[in-house]
């Protein structure tokens, strides 16, 4: 609410926009956009890309694992053969019987479709192969799951199957190998291999599967063809459900043969004859086909006619004619559409889906409209604005219910709708945004007349009378662009209820007198036609001679290039002549011809509101000066300042959220500066509430002198170890918090040693507890904190601590100790379960956390299974960093080839961002 008592109602989400055409809401950037599209041409005749489709499925696909190596069937051998970056290729196993599919899991597991059943060759050697087989269903495509396993399709009816399980490992004690008296589970294997018929998609008649994909979230897809010239399906069940969603068609991707998942919305196929992988965005909500997305993945020239390349490995894979495979990545070209609209209802009366803004009062007059937009030129929206008083918009042909208002430089040369005379234009306004202190939400920096808040005031602009009036308000926005550049739109705000200052401040002479059928009017009447001309009208292309001939009677001289605009089929046109326009409206039995023109007290009511709109901002920023030194709403780079306040100076570590947490904090952190609750409260602020979930402990060292228990292989003299702080005594574990010795505790303690090992004053210093623990503290991290977080920690620690109290920082070994006397809560945590980590050079302890895990590699020589040479080293210089769209050289010349061998090819693998 403003200082004039005005409303907003805000609009910035997905949710709040449920009718989208050709327009798609950005959720990671929270922004509405132009949809990344395009149109298909179809490579093939239906006949010939039938036939490559058909030749294509009969083709075995590929295998491809995490380090890029490709298995194949080769038929004339008989054989599974890899190739890899190791020279040559190399035989993995003989096949006694062709296979359908290749499937290389996260598991470590190459999986063999065969008529027969499915085939499981552990790559790691772990146990012999085995093959699991399910009655009546003969397995031909495979998908890996996330979880492990894999997802089995059959051909004829559509069926998919899911396989879970492995066997145990080949070296593990049989059943009989142990003896009688050991209690053993039964079955032995209680996870063994199986088979089990999960899905049954119901499939139309002559509806044919063709492919299944399994995403990294666990989404399955379906892919199948339809009777009609082979369109393309989709069907996608997400993880964990039992039936797909709604059947999705893909436009223009006639007999696609093969789908694979570029990110968790968009997927890709191959389709006959094409060059490139179309991609298809799925769309959140319902929709019965779907568009091809703008982007364009291209295939290498030597790319085969064949299924993707079936694996783990991301981004996807498709097969080269040298029997390896390349990755599939999206040319830097964006294609989007050039027109869309959104609104926020969608559906009928009857069931209709809308995002209402309700004033909950008939007479209220809608005020401003204000976007957070980005407006590159050539692009802008059309705001449509209509009001009512029942909760459904009008029609969406009624062109004299809905009321344009254009947000662009260029918007009237992209919309026709703009080009009518009088219509309203937004402004860019020099602030983030109209809500006092307020930062804005849309990301970036503010670029005059193209990137910031555009704000228009709402007015209809077929009208004497220019308000907007009603209850509900109803929007839809039509976005224009040029098909690279698209408008942004962070957010929308309207507000009402009108704040007059004609009305308020100015005597009743100045108000509004025209009320009615006369405030309905387009203008003031001029001519009056004959009902005759109706055919030249409705024709659009102009009055005719004994139009322009009655019209020139009216004192309107008509040039040659006058045109006549439909507004309202059958009822209302528009007349231009160059920059002069006028209004023609059917009533009754003729049509008249009106001027358009707002009253005089419309006129000022709306010129007043350029005043009132600064000045109400200016109000706006005094009555909510407090909101600059409130620490939640104050932009980043005032934090410093409003700090400075209070004599607070931040660390550099501290990134804005915790600052902010700090400012609010100031009084408490003041009060107990100085005290373990002080400490502990600034410590959970600057790890961001790690104290309070127990990843960083404040421990009175008095706390941890306790007799611990002698325990075989555990070294209780360790002072490193905030656990065991340097106790060199075994003993008996007494239960408790603490370990208070008193006068009978401390003799039963001085008996437990000999007086001819230490000597009297050994023993003496070995039983000193107060005089070693008092006045010091510990604060105890876990040692999954990152270096600079636990250097955070030490400065933090050694501010607050109290001056006459020693504090260390330590990071603790384990989650708990079990045995060693543990206090939960006081030294030690509970953890999640401990994964099994591959060990890092440099990094790993082995033995403690991290395991040699065996590379699950289809080439047998790069997981240790065969002896070979030592791999080249690959050097490419020093690092560097090349801005977009510059030419450079890669040198690889400093590598090395292993002894006796030489460097006759250099490779160069694109990394996505993030993969090392």
């Amino acid at each position: 609410m403003d200082a004039n008592g005005l409303r907003f109602w805000l609009l910035g989400e997905a949710a709040h926009f449920p009718g989208l055409e050709h327009v798609a809401w950005d959720a990671g950037c929270r922004l509405l956009r132009l949809a990344s599209e395009r149109t298909l041409q179809a490579a093939l005749a239906p006949a010939a890309a039938f036939a490559a489709a058909q030749s294509a499925l009969e083709r075995v696909p590929r295998a491809i694992d995490a380090l890029g190596c490709v298995a194949r069937w080769d038929a004339a051998a008989g054989t599974v053969r890899v190739k890899s970056p190791l020279p040559d290729e190399v035989d993995l196993l003989p096949l006694a019987e062709p296979p359908t599919d290749l499937c290389a899991a996260p598991d470590g597991i190459l999986y063999i479709a065969l008529p027969t059943g499915v085939r499981l060759h552990d790559l790691r050697g772990r146990w012999n192969d085995v093959s699991v087989a399910l009655a009546g269903f003969v397995p031909w495509r495979l998908a890996p799951h996330a979880d492990g396993g894999v997802w089995v399709l059959e051909r004829g009816s559509g069926r998919i199957a899911r396989l879970t399980g492995r066997p145990m490992r080949t070296e593990t004690p049989q059943p009989d190998d142990y003896d009688p008296r050991v209690f053993r589970p039964a079955p032995e294997n209680a996870c063994a291999p199986q088979l089990a018929d999960t899905l049954a998609p119901a499939l139309e008649l002559a509806e044919n599967p063709v492919a299944i994909a399994s995403g990294p979230d666990g989404a399955l897809l379906l892919l199948s063809w339809a009777a009609e010239q082979g369109s393309a399906r989709v069907r996608v069940w997400q993880s964990g459900a039992s039936s797909a969603g709604q059947v999705l068609a893909l436009q223009g991707a006639a007999f696609a043969y093969s789908a694979a998942w570029l990110a968790p919305d968009r997927i890709g196929v191959r389709v006959p004859g094409r060059r490139d992988v179309p991609a298809f965005d799925l769309p959140a909500t319902d929709a019965a086909s779907v568009p091809p997305a703008g982007e364009v993945y291209p295939l290498a020239s030597d790319a085969v006619e064949a299924p993707f390349a079936n694996g783990v490995a991301q981004p996807p894979h498709y097969p080269l004619a040298d029997g390896g495979a390349d990755a599939l990545y999206p040319l830097s070209l964006r294609q989007l559409a050039r027109s869309g609209t959104a609104s926020t209802y969608a559906g009928s009366a009857a069931g209709l889906v809308a995002r209402r803004i309700d004033s909950g009062d008939t007479t209220t007059v809608w005020h401003r409209l204000f976007a957070e937009a980005a407006l590159p030129p050539h692009t802008g929206f059309v705001a449509w604005v209509a009001a009512t008083n029942e909760p459904a918009p009008p029609a969406d042909d009624d062109r004299l219910a809905w009321h344009p208002h254009g947000f662009g430089a260029d918007i009237a040369v992209l919309d026709p709708a703009m080009a009518a005379p009088q219509l309203p234009v937004a402004a860019w306004e020099p602030v983030a945004s109209e809500l006092p202190h307020h930062p804005g939400l849309l990301p970036g920096a503010r670029e005059p007349g193209v990137r910031g808040l555009f704000g228009v005031l709402l007015q209809d602009a077929h009208r004497r009378v220019r308000a907007i009036t009603g209850r509900y308000l109803w929007l839809k926005l039509a976005l224009h662009g040029d098909g690279r550049a698209t408008p942004e739109i962070a957010a929308l705000r309207a507000w009402s209820s009108r704040f007059s200052y004609a009305d308020r401040y100015l005597p009743r002479l100045y108000r509004e007198s025209v009320f009615g059928a006369a405030a309905a009017s387009p203008g003031e009447s001029l001519a009056r036609i004959d009902d005759a001309f109706r055919t030249d009208l409705d024709a659009g292309s102009g009055p005719g001679a004994a139009l322009r001939a009655r019209l020139a009677l009216e004192q309107m001289k008509l040039g040659p290039a006058a045109v006549v605009e439909t507004e309202d089929p059958g009822n209302a046109w528009l007349l231009r002549d160059g920059p002069r326009a006028w209004r023609l409206r059917r009533e009754n039995d003729g049509i008249t011809v009106y001027r358009p023109r707002a009253t005089p007290a419309d006129f000022q009511d709306r010129l007043l509101a350029n005043f009132e709109g600064v000045l109400t901002r200016l109000e706006d920023q005094v009555a909510a000066a407090h909101l600059l030194t409130d620490p939640s709403v104050l932009a980043d780079e005032r934090l410093d300042w409003l700090a400075g306040w209070i004599g607070v100076a931040f660390d550099a570590a501290l990134p804005a959220s915790r600052r902010r947490d700090w400012l609010r904090a100031a009084p408490e952190l003041a009060r107990w500066h100085g005290t373990r609750t002080g400490l502990r409260l600034a410590l959970d602020i600057a790890t961001g509430g790690a104290v309070r979930g127990g990843e960083v402990l404040v421990v009175e060292d008095f706390r941890l002198r306790r007799i611990l228990a002698t325990l075989l292989g555990v070294d209780l003299a360790d002072e490193r170890d905030p656990l065991l702080p340097g106790l060199q005594v075994s003993g008996n574990s007494v239960v408790g918090d603490t370990l208070l010795i008193g006068d009978r505790e401390r003799a039963e303690l001085a008996a437990l040693f000999d007086a001819g090992q230490l000597g009297a004053a050994a023993e003496a210093a070995a039983l000193d507890f107060d005089g070693r623990l008092a006045h010091r503290a510990t604060v105890l991290v876990h040692q999954e904190f990152e270096a600079q977080d636990l250097a955070l920690v030490r400065r933090i620690a050694q501010l607050e601590a109290p001056a006459h109290v020693q504090v260390r920082v330590a990071a603790a070994t384990w989650p708990l100790l079990v045995g060693i006397a543990s206090l939960v809560g006081v030294d030690t945590y509970l953890g999640p379960a401990r994964v099994a980590r591959p060990v890092q050079v440099q990094r790993s302890a082995l033995g403690a956390g991290d395991y040699l895990i065996a590379a699950a590699a289809l080439d047998p020589r790069l997981s240790g299974a065969q002896a070979t040479l030592a791999p080249p080293e690959a050097a490419a210089g020093s690092d560097r960093v090349e801005r977009g769209g510059a030419s450079f050289i890669l040198d690889g010349s400093g590598s090395r080839a292993a002894p006796g061998r030489h460097i006759t090819e250099y490779r160069w693998r694109w990394l996505p961002p993030g993969e090392t």
